[in-house]
């Protein structure tokens, strides 16, 4: 195994940070003005897309670093955190129904509900900063 690059794990997080920060201002503006509003509706899908892609980078670059595993897409990725021991297992699961979310974003666009994709959102919020608090644990530990 090699070293982790800490300031790569330290951009992503910024990134997840950014987005997050962006995703709550959004979704505090109610699901009447966020369903009623093309550009809150198209950031939304945007910054869910780049939370998940930046949660991924970051399981992919510890994966490999500290466990010598590669990983096959994003879902990959977020499971296997879970299996072995970076994340808790409760989380990846979590963590997993938005990255197919995501890929149903990427590949099947125009069949995603809004007021699903606000509600997934919502409910996912602490998942994203349960994963900042468990990444930084981890890399604590390391």
């Amino acid at each position: 195994m090699t070293e982790i690059d800490r300031d790569r794990v330290a951009r992503a997080k910024a990134d997840i940070h950014d987005a997050f920060g962006q995703m709550e201002s959004l979704l505090g503006e109610g699901k009447e003005r966020y369903l009623s509003d093309f550009k809150s509706r198209a950031a939304l899908k945007y910054l869910l897309v780049e939370t998940v892609e930046a949660v991924a980078d970051v399981c992919q670059h510890l994966l490999a670093r500290t466990k010598g595993l590669p990983c096959d897409g994003y879902i990959d990725c977020i499971v296997k955190v879970g299996k072995v021991g970076i994340i808790s297992p409760e989380l990846s699961n979590r963590l997993r129904r938005l990255a197919d979310l995501r890929n149903s974003l990427i590949h099947r666009y125009w069949i995603i509900d809004d007021e699903r994709l606000y509600e997934e959102t919502l409910q996912s919020k602490g998942d994203i900063r349960e994963f900042l608090d468990e990444i930084e644990v981890f890399l604590r530990a390391v």
